[in-house]
């Protein structure tokens, strides 16, 4: 019991002194006398002193600091409750966002962009953490009482319309004025019909690829520009030909053998090129013609946990200066190879007749396919561009493959490995059995499947 007085009478004196210093603090205010105001504020601060009876009862009072603060009317607090409610907040804070800014959702980049209102000539930015935070403080200035996530979920939310880059573009082009542009676009390479030709079907497919023609069928060609000498503008001309307006979808920063990378690549980009196009391991050629023949892609964007499935936008070109660039006869039917002998001017391209142009065909329904035929024409044409590898060198020394109505050597390959040593010992030296046999087929070497397994028939060569 002496304990509990001993408690009880030091809690009086604490409360006793807070209500003093409360008392001090209100002296200082100007208030009207009289008025009802101050008689209330004189009320509870006398009633302060008498609470120290029950520690419960301080507890309560210093719990509530609205009972020292200006009384507001319950319409009052209605009113502020209803302008913080979440989907009053959330209206709030669109209308706000919306007044100051143009925003968007980037289906090719899975990004909102955004520019300031009324700022038209400006371009698009993405809107990145820091816009985030600037815009939720200014939302503070404004006296919304956003939270950053507040921010983030309306951003992420289909209040942002969706804005696809490429068919935004074909949808603002011009009519098409009737003069075809693409047959000079191409001489600015070079004047070889094959080219010519191969150039005009290749946009095409390019342009369908963008508009979203592809019918569930990818543009697996790629021109490659091909000189001897650095400085032509081969890599120019490559970027110039997308518009001003698409210029960001435009890469030469690729990894062959990052293959989720290049998928990703297929899903944003407009037109990838493969730059110094002979310096891509022969190894990597396979991996490389299966991506350019993809066309939907299951592709992780950032800061989702799940996998989308979209449609490639990107097409291939390339460029490259040397000539020994393809390992795969059957393969080289995927590259128009074109050999490019003068500086290549890139100014004044008439984008947007040009894209005109490819749209009206396609909608007028030009083929953008290569035929079979035009394939093995392309194929025939690239026999210049062969990489020329050690096994092929030495069968061509001393021996050719031999022609359907002459009498010829057929042999296995060990027995041809064995002849190939005696004439010429220490070659073939690090060429395994599989890399001999597809140098053999390179070189038009007939096989034939026997009894005694696979023999070639070859002719030897006077020595």
């Amino acid at each position: 019991m002496e304990l509990k007085h001993i408690v009880r009478r030091a809690v009086r004196r604490w409360a006793e002194k807070i209500a003093s210093k409360r008392a001090q603090r209100q002296a200082h205010m100007v208030l009207p006398s009289g008025s009802d105001l101050s008689k209330r504020k004189a009320g509870r601060l006398g009633v302060a002193g008498s609470v120290a009876g029950h520690i419960g009862e301080i507890t309560v009072a210093e719990s509530r600091p609205e009972a020292f603060t200006r009384p507001t009317s319950r319409k009052a607090e209605a009113h502020d409750a209803k302008d913080n409610a979440p989907a009053h907040l959330d209206h709030r804070l669109a209308a706000f966002a919306e007044e100051r800014y143009e925003l968007r959702h980037n289906l090719l980049t899975g990004q909102a962009e955004f520019r300031p209102k009324g700022q038209d000539a400006a371009a698009f930015l993405p809107l990145t953490a820091r816009d985030l935070n600037s815009l939720c403080l200014a939302a503070h200035e404004a006296g919304i009482p956003c939270w950053d996530r507040d921010v983030s979920r309306f951003v992420a939310s289909d209040r942002l319309p969706d804005y696809h880059p490429f068919r935004d573009y074909f949808d603002r082009l011009p009519p098409w004025d009737g003069k075809d542009r693409l047959d000079a676009l191409a001489q600015r390479v070079s004047d070889s019909a094959l080219w010519v030709s191969g150039f005009r079907r290749w946009m095409l497919a390019v342009a369908a690829q963008w508009m979203g023609m592809g019918d569930g069928h990818a543009n697996s060609v790629a021109p490659v520009l091909v000189s001897g000498w650095q400085g032509l503008g081969k890599s120019t001309f490559c970027r110039n030909l997308l518009p001003p307006e698409l210029s960001a979808y435009y890469t030469d920063s690729v990894d062959v053998a990052n293959t989720a990378r290049m998928e990703q690549l297929l899903v944003e980009m407009g037109l990838i090129n493969l730059d110094e196009f002979d310096r891509i391991p022969v190894r990597r050629h396979p991996a490389l013609k299966n991506v350019m023949q993809l066309t939907d892609l299951h592709v992780r964007k950032a800061y989702r946990r799940d996998t989308l499935r979209l449609p490639r936008i990107a097409s291939f070109i390339a460029t490259s200066n040397s000539h020994e660039l393809l390992s795969d006869p059957s393969g080289s039917r995927r590259f128009l190879c074109v050999e490019v002998e003068r500086p290549i001017d890139s100014t004044d391209i008439e984008h947007a007749q040009i894209y005109a142009q490819l749209k009206a065909m396609l909608l007028g329904g030009e083929r953008y396919w290569f035929t079979a035929g035009e394939e093995a024409e392309i194929q025939r044409a690239n026999v210049a561009f062969y990489r020329t590898c050690p096994a092929e060198e030495a069968f061509a020394r001393h021996f050719r493959a031999a022609r359907p109505d002459e009498e010829a050597l057929s042999v296995s390959l060990p027995e041809l490995i064995a002849l190939l040593r005696k004439r010429q010992p220490g070659t073939l030296t690090g060429i395994g059995m599989q890399e001999f046999s597809r140098a053999l087929v390179t070189a038009g070497v007939e096989r034939r499947h026997t009894e005694k397994g696979n023999r070639y028939r070859i002719v030897p060569l006077e020595i």
